[in-house]
């Protein structure tokens, strides 16, 4: 028997949503054992740390209410986690040549600031050409992880009018924005593989507790969408613990 129900998630709840499904994809899973995993540091990738058992990540920049920003305080957890055969190694002192050594057995894990409803997706930088990291990633398998809340309306337009030059004033850091290619995954496509159900975004909220949150309607088989509440029950109040 089909059934739907209402859910409403923060953003750090749709986060751990993510984290819980890129777990259980062949694209981490058939990786974990004979090849490399990088797992590049965002609030989202960290969540996945943690659920893979490594611990959480730092972070090196934000978005917050006074604007784009750097990290609040400096942490000792890395950056940039390489997990080879099992074992997760901290390669933030040799990122580039790392990363430079991945190949497309391997696998990139990261983040999003910006993804669009074409399916396109791009990470916010502040440094020249996305940093040490940014000018090694491509060429690499990529599995891009980000919630809906992210969603702009056209990421083409989005690059034309950013950018660390340029710009007169801003609130933080003045950034530009650098390509990802691969799948994006977003809460929609989580509970696609976690349950096997349809999720649609009906709203969205800007309001105290709940601003940034999503209310999705689920809809799918009654044991399946059962399983989902009882999960974004179990979800309410989960924060990202990302140093």
């Amino acid at each position: 028997m089909a059934k739907k129900v209402q859910v409403t998630l923060t953003g750090n709840e749709g986060k751990r949503l993510i984290a819980k499904a890129a777990v259980r994809m062949p694209e981490i899973q058939e990786r974990l054992e004979k090849n490399k995993i990088l797992l590049c540091g965002g609030t989202t990738v960290s969540a996945l740390s943690e659920e893979l058992g490594f611990g959480p990540l730092r972070i090196s920049g934000r978005i917050d209410a006074s604007g784009t920003r750097t990290a609040l305080k400096k942490a000792k957890a890395p950056h940039n986690l390489l997990l080879d055969q099992g074992k997760g190694v901290n390669v933030d002192g040799s990122i580039q040549k790392v990363a430079e050594s991945l190949n497309d057995k391997d696998l990139v894990v990261v983040g999003a600031n910006a993804i669009d409803p074409m399916g396109r997706a791009a990470l916010a930088f502040a440094a020249l050409g996305g940093g040490s990291r940014g000018y090694a990633l491509h060429g690499v398998p990529m599995l891009i992880l980000a919630g809906i809340n992210k969603l702009i309306p056209d990421l083409g337009a989005a690059q034309a009018h950013s950018g660390r030059a340029g710009i007169d004033l801003s609130m933080g850091a003045a950034i530009g924005l650098y390509n990802l290619f691969g799948p994006v995954i977003t809460e929609l496509k989580a509970f696609e593989i976690l349950f096997g159900v349809e999720a649609v975004v009906i709203a969205g909220s800007g309001f105290g507790t709940g601003d940034g949150t999503r209310t999705f309607v689920l809809h799918g088989e009654e044991a399946a969408i059962q399983q989902a509440w009882e999960l974004c029950l179990g979800l309410k109040g989960a924060g990202v613990s990302s140093c």
